[in-house]
């Protein structure tokens, strides 16, 4: 089994820490067989001082191809971005992947309207009174993303439980909806590992949407979200385990934005 981590930060995005060569280091010494870096893009004046310039792409781009070809012989180096989904910006943020050669691009919700809802210090602005209203407006902009067809997979598709709150069980339908979107336009999911440590405790996303999105036919990729070289990889057996569990054989890969697969098996 050769695996994968789709989802890694470097300190451009602010907010994450180490060389990005030392990102590199850990997943050789961790045995993977290919690492993608996917920093962030996000172009919302709100939030542009957790993320790359636009200016700083093409520096990223050439440090990430200069990273792939000193390390060809010990594992393929990728690069992508992480866009933040916003409607008011999306065709900027479609001109700068399609001025360059990415491997992926992830797509992420981390603001309903103005609020930043993974934000430990926004924590306490929610504009929500009610669990629910609050997961009802995820749910919208998660599935106008997958609707506008821009991304090869999405990033840890329920982080609107970050912090804990959870009334998935009264959602149910509403979730269905959302991956039968993603389904039918054949985005790829990933298992983001980060949730292991927040205070959710748990992967993203639970083993419940997971085996739905398994019964949808969505394929998924493998992501530890790492902001740091050491958290590269993290939790991968609780990630493969749980991929297993809910019924997939297989981890979806990408190369120049082209679809391919290596399996799961032992």
């Amino acid at each position: 089994m050769s695996l994968i981590d789709y989802h890694v930060h470097t300190p451009l995005c602010n907010h994450a820490k180490g060389e990005m060569e030392a990102y590199v280091q850990q997943a050789v010494k961790l045995g993977l067989a290919e690492i993608c870096f996917l920093d962030h893009l996000t172009l919302r004046p709100d939030g542009s001082f957790l993320s790359m310039s636009p200016q700083e792409v093409p520096l990223y781009h050439r440090a990430v191809k200069r990273l792939a070809a000193k390390y060809e012989d010990r594992i393929w180096v990728k690069v992508g971005l992480e866009v933040d989904f916003d409607l008011e910006t999306m065709e900027q943020a479609m001109e700068i992947v399609d001025a360059h050669s990415f491997d992926a691009i992830g797509g992420s919700v981390h603001f309903i309207g103005e609020w930043n809802m993974v934000s430990h210090k926004e924590r306490d602005n929610c504009p929500y009174r009610e669990c629910e209203d609050m997961f009802a407006e995820y749910l919208d902009h998660l599935e106008a993303m997958a609707e506008h067809s821009f991304f090869d997979f999405l990033c840890h598709l329920d982080v609107v439980g970050k912090f804990g709150d959870s009334p998935q069980d009264r959602m149910e339908d509403r979730w269905d909806q959302v991956i039968s979107t993603i389904a039918g336009k054949d985005i790829a999911v990933e298992i983001n590992t980060s949730g292991k440590r927040h205070p959710k405790g748990e992967l993203y996303p639970s083993l419940w949407i997971l085996k739905k999105l398994n019964q949808a036919g969505v394929p998924i990729t493998l992501g530890s979200d790492a902001h740091s070289p050491k958290q590269v990889g993290m939790d991968f057996d609780e990630a493969v385990s749980l991929a297993r569990e809910a019924g997939y054989h297989s981890l979806a890969t990408f190369s120049h934005r082209i679809r391919g697969e290596v399996s799961l098996s032992p």
